[in-house]
């Protein structure tokens, strides 16, 4: 059986090295709770001085809220520690101001300091008080004279119903009298009417007695045209006149009613015959149109309907008066087409003895408004050639005169060359058969 072995003596053994190995272990743990007491101790002094610098700044975020909070008040009237609400709540009241359109000017409350907004307010309540004292002042003025119109008002007043009071015994004097004269005037008035009828009565006696003698007259008149067509036969061959079968002698229709008291005729054309408002026409017997063209009036279409017209009755000659069945007749009218018309010489439409200065224009322009159509220039186109007198040529011009009046035969030849056209127009009329009017007969078969 085995021995131990007795340690051997002055040498380490096994619990000489746990002896040394705890001894440096506590060392170690003793250093290691020394430093760290050491640096928990400066931790707590740390925390200590952190918790303290909070409880400060703690108490300076509640002062300077509850400071934010009574700024508040003073600003917008309610407590908030929040400075957007607080401006939402100044933009809010700036949007109210603009929106209620009281304040033109907005920009004096748009301010970020207290003091001047309250300065800026003092100014404007200043102001208002000033206006507001004005008006005060003004509306008492105003009330004195409005208290001095009610005096006057009440003395007029009084006085206008003394004088209504007065006038009412007037006003019924005034209808007494009225009804008086209401009788009065309803006798005279029957009076009148009584009259009036006997009046028309014999008027129309009178009428019928003129209607007679005038259909004598008609009688006698066509009996002394019959005597003056068999005289102007045998002059006819001496003056330019038309044929007894010109086309101017044709009537274009006939009087189908008359109304001579209102001066108003019917005829029997209308807007199937292609008439106009305004055109004309010559009046003639129911005998038919005399070679002279000598027209009993003159009368103008007013209103048109299919087959008939209204005329007004323009002109009369004397002792005249148009009857149911009477001729019209207008040589410039034509239901197809308007006719044509040529205009040259000289023309004395006054009838003073000289030639009208311009008288062929006029006479052009009493064929256009007969709604005639007048061309430059002789055709076979042409319907009538309306002839004046041939242009005087005077003598021939002296080279002596001609250098005292160097226009002078200028002038000899614009006469001169007037004549030729005037002479070469009636002989082509002749030629192409086309009537030929004298001034005379073309207005007497216009009505003039």
């Amino acid at each position: 059986m085995a021995k131990a072995t007795a340690p051997s003596r002055g040498g380490f053994t096994a619990v000489h090295v746990w002896m040394i190995g705890f001894v440096f272990l506590w060392l170690a743990s003793t250093v290691l709770l020394v430093w760290l007491y050491t640096d928990q101790e400066a931790i707590s002094n740390e925390v200590a001085g952190l918790r303290s610098t909070n409880s400060n700044l703690t108490r300076d975020r509640n002062e300077a809220s509850d400071q934010l909070a009574e700024l508040a008040v003073l600003a917008v009237g309610e407590e908030s520690d929040d400075v957007a609400v607080v401006q939402a709540k100044a933009s809010e009241f700036l949007d109210r101001i603009a929106s209620d359109g009281y304040v033109e000017d907005t920009t004096v409350f748009e301010v970020t300091e207290l003091l001047p907004a309250m300065d800026a307010l003092y100014a404007n309540f200043k102001s208002e008080r000033e206006r507001r004292l004005a008006a005060e002042e003004r509306a008492q003025d105003a009330e004195g004279k409005l208290q001095e119109q009610i005096a006057s008002h009440e003395k007029l007043k009084e006085d206008f119903d003394v004088a209504a009071s007065a006038l009412k015994g007037r006003v019924d004097d005034i209808e007494a009298g009225r009804s008086s004269y209401a009788a009065d005037r309803d006798r005279e008035v029957d009076d009148f009417e009584n009259k009036m009828d006997e009046i028309n009565q014999r008027f129309s006696r009178e009428s019928q007695e003129r209607r007679n003698q005038i259909a004598s007259e008609v009688e006698r008149r066509e009996h002394l045209e019959k005597r003056y067509a068999d005289l102007q036969a045998k002059v006819g061959e001496l003056q330019i006149t038309p044929g007894e079968l010109l086309s101017v002698r044709t009537a274009d229709g006939q009087i189908v009613k008359a109304i001579p008291e209102e001066g108003v005729v019917y005829i029997g054309l209308g807007r199937e015959h292609q008439l106009t408002n305004g055109l004309r026409f010559a009046v003639y017997p129911s005998t038919g149109i005399p070679p002279d063209g000598r027209a009993k009036g003159r009368i103008e279409v007013l209103r048109i309907h299919d087959r008939t017209a209204e005329c007004e009755v323009v002109a009369l000659a004397p002792s005249e008066v148009i009857l149911e069945g009477d001729l019209i007749a207008n040589p410039v009218y034509n239901r197809d087409r308007p006719l044509r018309f040529v205009v040259v010489g000289k023309f004395d439409l006054n009838a003073d003895g000289r030639d009208d200065a311009g008288g062929a224009d006029r006479v052009a322009g009493i064929v256009r408004d007969w709604g005639g159509e007048v061309l430059e220039a002789l055709t076979s186109r042409a319907d009538f050639v309306v002839a004046g007198f041939a242009p005087i040529v005077p003598s021939e011009v002296s080279p002596d005169a001609a250098r005292r009046d160097p226009g002078s035969a200028e002038r000899h030849r614009l006469v001169q060359t007037s004549f030729d056209q005037y002479e070469r127009t009636v002989s082509a009329a002749a030629e192409l058969s086309i009537p030929i009017l004298t001034q005379d007969v073309l207005l007497r078969f216009l009505g003039y």
